[in-house]
């Protein structure tokens, strides 16, 4: 069976422009690939200077982002950089390696533009031989370097970008700009910083907020949450405690501090950052089910404005294309914290729970954790049941995974009931019957439970 092409566009997109950006609509329209992963480079092998790797990696995603998910950005050549000296470049074998091994159900082809290849800096790469034999690369036409007739794609420079942008305030700079550069990423170039932000904690959330945060303006640091607790590690800046380890450079005194730490570690951590005797900043805590008065007692005793600023949102750090820039929020906290939270935002959706006590709260996060985590367990009955009659699991996964997107994405577009499907919905009660009887033990349980409901629901009024 062949393999689906998995198409990778690397490069040092400092910043991405239009060509870039249209380069994976020509791979997918043409039927070159089924998805194409977009890598920025760590470093250059040929010593070309280049904007820090997280400003580049952010500005990519904002520019990728009116494609679907057949393409995607991937932070790879820093999780490669983390495991190699400090001084070593990247090179696009060992990426392309990395990326075979990462996704073993496609066949991996590496993306250059005819320019590469007609004036032969290709074959100047380490590892060339192999890495055209094992990586057949996709040659791109560029205007100059292939028959105009074949190339699909406008000539952009990103020297010429580079020079606009240094030069953005004469009119015809400009000009350049707006015809050359994504919307999204022209518009966070000249944004500006926003301001400061120290982000409590190492897990799924602090990962993913690092990265929220920055393509909305906005700076942080990265604090160990544990280390505070036990004493190891200082506050960015701060060198009172003894033993304490070195917490890098000194940061910028922060607009805010966000607690995004797990929720049994919150308390602790507001008395770690009490004790330091900081002037008093708005403090956020990312718990859905603690009012933050509760939360974050110890910092409302040293005066203190402290609220709430919880993602409604699943996150996980090993998967780098999360929702955080399009999920909801929970809101509460005094005046100046709850307009911080409000200013960090933006523009996205927020529920207020201001008016919430603690149990009011418990309700709210309970509701949420219904609604994202159970999914599991319906996924692993009807998995059991197809891979227990004899069905490769890998089939079964990739079955399973469009047949519950599907019907999400159907539920969400439509609402309910239009957006249900299936005998209930249909009225054929007695083939959910015979569906629970045919399931048998937990799965047959959950299946009759799950119909009562659902039935309930579609005969209610309106």
């Amino acid at each position: 069976m062949r393999r689906p092409i998995l198409a990778v566009l690397g490069g040092s997109f400092d910043p991405p422009h239009i060509g870039h950006v249209l380069i994976p609509t020509y791979l997918l329209t043409r039927g070159l690939a089924v998805r194409v992963l977009v890598v920025p480079c760590w470093s250059h092998p040929f010593a070309k200077r280049m904007s820090p790797f997280d400003q580049r990696l952010v500005w990519t995603r904002l520019a990728m982002g009116v494609h679907g998910s057949q393409v995607s950005v991937s932070d790879l050549e820093l999780r490669l950089a983390e495991g190699r000296p400090a001084d070593s470049p990247s090179y696009s074998y060992e990426m392309l390696c990395a990326v075979q091994a990462e996704h073993p159900e496609f066949k991996v082809r590496l993306v250059v533009g005819s320019d590469i290849v007609a004036d032969g800096e290709i074959q100047r790469w380490r590892n060339y031989d192999r890495l055209a034999a094992e990586f057949s690369p996709i040659v791109v036409p560029r205007m100059g370097y292939a028959e105009a007739s074949s190339c699909a794609l406008p000539e952009v420079s990103s020297t010429a970008v580079r020079g606009w942008l240094a030069a953005r305030d004469n009119p015809a700079a400009r000009a350049g700009l707006e015809a050359a550069v994504p919307a999204a990423v022209l518009e966070r170039l000249h944004a500006g910083t926003r301001g400061h932000v120290w982000l409590v904690g190492h897990g799924h959330v602090a990962r993913h907020a690092e990265a929220w945060l920055m393509a909305r303006g906005w700076t942080s640091t990265l604090i160990s949450a544990r280390g505070l607790i036990d004493g190891s590690e200082e506050l960015p800046g701060m060198a009172s405690r003894p033993n304490a380890a070195a917490s890098g450079p000194v940061s910028r005194v922060p607009k805010v501090i966000w607690i995004l730490c797990q929720d049994r570690f919150i308390g602790a951590v507001a008395q770690a950052l009490a004790s330091f005797g900081l002037r008093p900043v708005p403090v956020l805590h990312a718990a859905g089910s603690q009012p933050a008065h509760e939360g974050l007692a110890p910092l409302v005793a040293a005066g203190f404005p402290v609220g709430t600023l919880h993602p409604i949102c699943s996150l996980r750090q090993e998967l780098p294309a999360g929702l955080l820039e399009r999920c909801s929020f929970g809101i509460e906290g005094d005046k100046p914290a709850r307009e911080l939270a409000l200013r960090l935002i933006g523009e996205q959706p927020w529920l207020d729970l201001q008016d919430m006590d603690a149990a009011g709260r418990a309700r709210y996060h309970a509701a949420c954790a219904l609604a994202a985590n159970h999914l599991a367990v319906l996924h692993e009955a009807a998995r059991a049941t197809l891979v227990g009659q004899g069905l490769p699991a890998e089939a079964v996964a990739q079955a399973l995974a469009v047949l519950m997107q599907s019907s999400l994405e159907n539920l969400l577009a439509l609402g309910v009931p239009r957006g249900v499907t299936g005998p209930i919905a249909r009225g054929d009660h007695e083939a959910a019957a015979r569906h629970a009887a045919a399931l048998g033990g937990t799965a047959g349980e959950l299946y009759a439970l799950l119909s009562g409901r659902l039935a309930a629901m579609l005969q209610a009024p309106g």
